[in-house]
């Protein structure tokens, strides 16, 4: 049965506040709530909560990888469609270069410790701070274009 895994199925990335990503994708990986989830065309049915961690989406038509924060919520796969609902996401799609550079800036500087920063924790942990990093060394890895982030 070589060869069913190959081949592209639908995803569709959803927040309560709006919808991220609907595409037709070759591969998704994704922060399960027990671990890294991969999913092909053809994974059987599965219903999964979702954990803290970076979503890859790999091979999409028309537009480079993706790769998004997630922040829990739950994924459906059935019959080559996925379906991923999660609480939170954080992405530099559609950002200007300025934000993105501000995030990642802000991110060093939450990992590295500065009191400053400290005293703003609200708006960025320590993990997701990492997490941040992790996603734009990936995205600049992908992409000749974005190798400066």
């Amino acid at each position: 049965m070589v060869g069913l895994s190959r081949g592209k199925f639908r995803v569709v990335l959803l927040t309560p506040k709006a919808k991220l990503l609907e595409a037709r994708v070759g591969s998704v990986v994704l922060p399960a709530h027990d671990g890294q989830m991969g999913i092909l065309r053809n994974h059987c049915p599965t219903l999964a909560e979702l954990g803290f961690g970076i979503m890859q989406v790999r091979q999409i038509a028309d537009r480079p990888d993706a790769f998004y924060i997630i922040e829990g919520g739950f994924v459906r796969i059935s019959e080559n469609h996925v379906t991923v609902l999660a609480y939170a996401v954080t992405t530099f799609e559609g950002k200007r270069s300025e934000e993105v550079d501000s995030m990642i800036s802000l991110a060093h500087s939450v990992v590295a410790g500065q009191e400053y920063i400290r005293s703003q924790q609200e708006s960025m942990s320590r993990k997701k701070a990492e997490y941040i990093i992790q996603m734009a060394e990936l995205a600049a890895a992908q992409s000749p274009n974005t190798a400066g982030l």
